[in-house]
């Protein structure tokens, strides 16, 4: 007995067809369709944030937020420096303040030695020595060093 394949529309040759040019609206184009609808929702979304801003009610909530936030702040800096008060620690706040009295009297004993230099004539630079260098520098690797070779 013979089997007969079927024939498939992949043995028939497709016909070409050709397409004049559509005197009609050019395709649609996904991009500009996207484009005009965040512009149509972008304008909605302003009109809406607008229109909530005006209300009072957004006023009030809004104050209100504000002053949880600051309440929130006061507590953390209240709990903070308990604790490090607890561990004797400074502050941020007493450390900024030391370091500026520390500038002031920096400058103050600078304009001392300024004034006393003046007076007696000798430079502000004070003749310290210098510390002795007693270190060598390492040999490098590969040179020659010469030791005693001991038979």
């Amino acid at each position: 007995m013979q089997t007969i394949a079927p024939q498939t529309p992949l043995d028939e040759p497709t016909p070409r067809v050709k397409y004049a040019p559509m005197a009609g609206p050019s395709p649609v184009d996904p991009a500009s369709l996207f484009r005009e609808m965040l512009g149509q929702w972008e304008a909605m979304a302003n009109e809406f944030g607008g229109n909530l801003m005006k209300s009072g009610e957004f006023t009030r909530v809004m104050h209100g937020a504000n002053a949880a936030n600051m309440k929130l702040k006061e507590a953390r800096a209240d709990m903070m420096e308990r604790a490090l008060d607890a561990a004797n620690m400074p502050t941020k706040a007493e450390v900024a303040d030391l370091s500026a009295r520390l500038h002031r009297i920096e400058s103050t004993v600078d304009r001392i030695e300024a004034m006393m230099a003046a007076q007696t004539g000798q430079s502000t630079i004070p003749n310290r020595p210098k510390p002795k260098r007693t270190r060598t520098a390492p040999e490098k690797p590969g040179a020659k060093t010469t030791s005693k070779a001991t038979g």
